[in-house]
């Protein structure tokens, strides 16, 4: 046999009777040999998968459905809105509490307090004035209050309602005292709110007096109908004629006149009537001032529309002196801006007759409100 047609290798065994069988069989084959492996090499660790992006494109984020990004929009502004809230509620609670600040250190138990009547009188005036009044009635340390005043008057009803608040501190609490410091300006509806404090000071160049009322309304008809040619046209009910007097789209008729000052000159009266018990001035004498003139604070004292010619200092010690305290504290009561105020608005000294006359184009009104510049 070829070598090509072994697998195996075995050594050539002479031919001998000792190797051959029985009867000169051959010999049986030898057993096969053990077939020599070597070992097998370790199996390659298993590959590492790759991450291959798809033919469309670089892989993103994952997306976000609509509605989440919805509901996280809502959240936010429901979030930025309850903040803005709490902030403006925080505000106005700070700005309803009365806030003071010392004018005059002095024993604390004994107290004067300054409240400013300051520019043209309104609602707002009259309701800031009845709290702080309230206050120091309540507050058992304090022993008085001056009222510093630097108005030009406004609304007749504000004064009125000022002027009452003040008569009633006096009669339900006469252990205590309040005057008015009169430092630039108090003039018609300011003597009108002040008249029945117990006493009156003035500096030496301040305007006093203009014991009247007015009546003004700004007529649109000839702007109207010259500049924009519009002519409003107004149709009243039959039986009330005079709906629409003072209207600024129509001059008034003479009756109109007529009506609208006897409803002043009825205000008049009621004004003089008030300085005359206010400050026991016979009516008559009051007449004679309540022409609608001003006064400074010696002409105001010689008429006894006040009792001293000095500063809000004098008006203090006096007090002190009256009350029989040495030493007081003397604070000032006053309100914080609203909001309102702190962001749009800027402080009105109320003598601003261009703000005034602003206010006034809005609807007509009867005044008790000097118009001079100081």
């Amino acid at each position: 046999m070829d070598s090509t047609d072994n697998y195996n290798e075995f050594p050539e065994v002479p031919n001998t009777p000792a190797n051959n069988g029985p009867s000169g069989s051959p010999p049986p084959p030898p057993p096969p040999m053990e077939r020599q492996t070597s070992p097998r090499p370790a199996a390659p660790p298993a590959p590492i998968p790759v991450y291959i992006p798809s033919s469309g494109g670089p892989a993103g984020p994952p997306r976000r459905s609509v509605l989440s990004g919805i509901l996280r929009f809502f959240l936010m502004l429901i979030f930025i809105g309850s903040l803005i809230l709490n902030i403006y509620l925080g505000l106005i609670v700070y700005n309803c509490m009365m806030q003071q600040r010392e004018y005059r250190s002095g024993d604390e138990k004994n107290k004067i307090v300054l409240i400013d009547l300051q520019g043209t009188i309104n609602m707002n005036t009259a309701e800031s004035i009845h709290s702080m009044l309230k206050l120091a009635a309540d507050d058992k340390h304090i022993k008085g209050v001056i009222l510093v005043v630097n108005s030009p008057g406004g609304q007749v009803n504000p004064s009125d309602m000022i002027n009452k608040y003040v008569t009633d501190f006096i009669t339900e609490l006469p252990d205590k005292k309040i005057y008015a410091a009169v430092q630039q300006v108090s003039a018609s509806g300011a003597c009108w709110a002040t008249a029945s404090v117990n006493k009156i000071f003035a500096q030496t160049n301040s305007t006093v007096g203009s014991i009247g009322v007015l009546y003004m309304n700004f007529v649109l008809e000839n702007t109207l109908k010259q500049k924009l040619g519009m002519d409003p046209i107004v149709i009243k009910s039959t039986r009330s004629p005079f709906k629409d007097m003072g209207s600024p789209f129509r001059m008034p008729t003479e009756e109109e006149k007529q009506k609208i000052t006897e409803e002043v000159d009825k205000i008049h009266a009621r004004f003089v009537e008030v300085i005359s018990k206010g400050r026991d001035i016979p009516q008559a004498d009051v007449w004679k001032l309540a022409s609608g003139d001003v006064y400074d604070g010696p002409e105001a004292k010689g008429n006894k529309l006040i009792d001293e010619v000095g500063f809000l200092d004098n008006a203090i010690d006096d007090m002190a002196e009256a009350l029989g305290i040495q030493n007081p504290q003397v604070v000032r009561f006053y309100k914080q801006p609203t909001l309102k105020e702190m962001l749009i608005e800027k402080q009105d000294t109320g003598l601003n007759i261009q703000q005034q006359l602003e206010y006034w184009t809005m609807t007509p009104r009867i005044q008790a409100l000097w118009l001079g510049e100081h």
